[in-house]
């Protein structure tokens, strides 16, 4: 322990580690004091959970993920970590410095982390096995399929007639939407009341805009964005799009992936990036553990861009989509909230630049 003065002094100092630890006379007895700033600013968080739980199922340059011990996590790796501080994105939302991880991986109180962290006294766990699980993704039953077929054609037809010009007239100018994307994504219109529900095929259907999730010839869920009422989004009953990913037939190999959490903000970033990227969305925040029979289609994507919302549950989705790949990289939109936000702001020229300068 280099530094360390003998003799009669009040207080006297060395350095353990890296860290500045100070022995005190108080009351007759020595005591330990540590510089706690400089404990936390000095010691790699990744490092100190990398010694407790082994090595990390995904890493990038400036995180690692881990099955989140707290909350005894079996599925997904929502305990990311950075040098300064962690966070579980998953069920215990949990999250601190270097020092709290130490307080509730070991059960410490505060006083007893920093001695612990001060002295180098951590315990090296074994590498705990992990299992990833099989892809349990189906698409809803054929006869499901059978009523979803009839209510995607139907509401196509609807949204070209003259019943559909005001949810036509809002695809295009209030979300900024080509005719070809439109077209492409099999967008449609059920008419009715805001807060109402038409019956297609036997299936009760919420009436507003309609966006079918299409992939490997299915359709896996139709979503319903309503005109009014608390809950602008709602899904015909019966679908399976958790853990989905909308587009997903229509990533193309090579292309650069953008990934959002809102269908309309999915294809804004399609048809701004037209030719020089791909994009899907994950349909929500909370539907970021993307399920593994759809990790083929992220693998073809050389470079993947998480742009989900500028909120807190968008921070949280996005570090879970990091924890796939050590390619997949968070960004967000300049302006507006998310990405239809920013095209409706900035126009399409604008996004498209942006775009290009995130691939860079």
């Amino acid at each position: 322990m280099g530094g360390f003065r003998h003799g009669n002094d009040k207080s006297q100092k060395f350095r353990l580690l890296t860290y500045d630890i100070a022995l005190t006379k108080v009351g007759g007895k020595w005591k330990m004091m540590i510089n706690i700033e400089t404990l936390k600013r000095e010691v790699d968080c990744r490092k100190v959970v990398e010694r407790d739980l082994g090595k990390p199922r995904f890493h990038g340059r400036d995180y690692a993920a881990f099955k989140c011990p707290l909350h005894r996590e079996q599925k997904g790796y929502s305990l990311v970590v950075y040098a300064d501080h962690w966070h579980c994105f998953g069920k215990c939302q949990t999250a601190g410095d270097v020092i709290a991880w130490v307080q509730h991986f070991h059960k410490l109180s505060f006083q007893e982390a920093c001695a612990r962290l001060g002295s180098g006294d951590l315990p090296q766990a074994a590498p705990r096995p992990t299992r990833i699980p099989e892809s349990n993704a189906q698409p809803p039953d054929e006869s499901w399929q059978h009523a979803a077929r009839h209510i995607v054609e139907k509401a196509q037809e609807r949204l070209w007639s003259p019943a559909g010009g005001r949810a036509l007239a809002y695809l295009r100018w209030g979300r900024g939407l080509n005719d070809d994307i439109i077209t492409a994504a099999r967008l449609g219109y059920v008419a009715g009341a805001p807060s109402a529900w038409e019956t297609v095929e036997g299936v009760p259907v919420p009436c507003g805009i309609t966006i079918p999730w299409i992939a490997e010839g299915a359709i896996w869920g139709i979503k319903v964005r309503r005109a009014a009422g608390e809950q602008r989004y709602q899904q015909v009953s019966g679908g399976n799009i958790r853990g989905g990913l909308y587009l997903a037939d229509r990533i193309e190999p090579g292309l650069p992936l953008i990934i959002t959490e809102g269908e309309f903000d999915a294809l804004t970033a399609w048809q701004a990036g037209w030719g020089i990227v791909s994009a899907a969305a994950i349909g929500s925040a909370s539907h970021a553990r993307i399920d593994r029979r759809w990790y083929g289609r992220l693998l073809v994507a050389p470079r993947i861009l998480a742009c989900m919302d500028a909120d807190a549950a968008g921070a949280g989705a996005a570090a879970q989509l990091m924890a796939i790949s050590g390619a997949v990289r968070s960004v967000q939109v300049p302006m507006g909230k998310d990405m239809n936000a920013f095209y409706l702001r900035a126009g399409e020229d604008v996004v498209r630049e942006w775009v290009r300068t995130m691939l860079v």
